[in-house]
């Protein structure tokens, strides 16, 4: 999978305000950048802008890029059933596979990364493939609330 540079731009732009940005900016603003410079309807780009503002009160001391990271991924993760997802992987982001697996089971996420070459660094601080599928349950959640059934 191809990561659309004017999506990552757009983004980063969006991630970058919602993550320094005063705790009363302006969440439509935000997502209006998204939805002007990339290919994604305002209601969608939104609820990712509010869900990764949600993710920094969780994690205040993680990077900007640690935000994009996941913002980016959470638009292509796939529910393959209750609690498994599917992240998909991006060559522009450092991953070397094309797909990761992250559960939820026992109140804890973990990811098949975390088998894999610097595993246990990654288990401890929490990877980007569990941060995306949870702006991606947060993203979910506040479309479903907002347009009920027709979501």
């Amino acid at each position: 999978m191809r990561l659309d540079r004017r999506l990552l731009r757009s983004l980063r732009r969006a991630v970058r305000l919602a993550v320094y940005a005063a705790e009363d900016a302006e969440e439509v603003g935000l997502a209006r950048i998204v939805v002007e410079e990339a290919d994604l309807d305002y209601a969608t780009a939104l609820a990712v802008v509010e869900a990764v503002k949600e993710l920094r009160e969780l994690f205040p001391h993680k990077s900007e890029s640690w935000f994009l990271r996941a913002a980016v991924r959470s638009l292509g993760v796939r529910e393959v059933r209750g609690n498994v997802w599917v992240v998909p992987g991006f060559p522009e982001l450092g991953d070397y596979y094309s797909e990761y697996v992250v559960r939820f089971s026992g109140g804890k996420y973990s990811c098949d990364c975390f088998a894999r070459s610097y595993g246990y660094v990654r288990s401890a601080r929490i990877c980007t493939h569990v941060a995306a599928v949870m702006v991606y349950r947060r993203a979910r959640r506040r479309l479903s609330a907002w347009l009920g059934d027709l979501y």
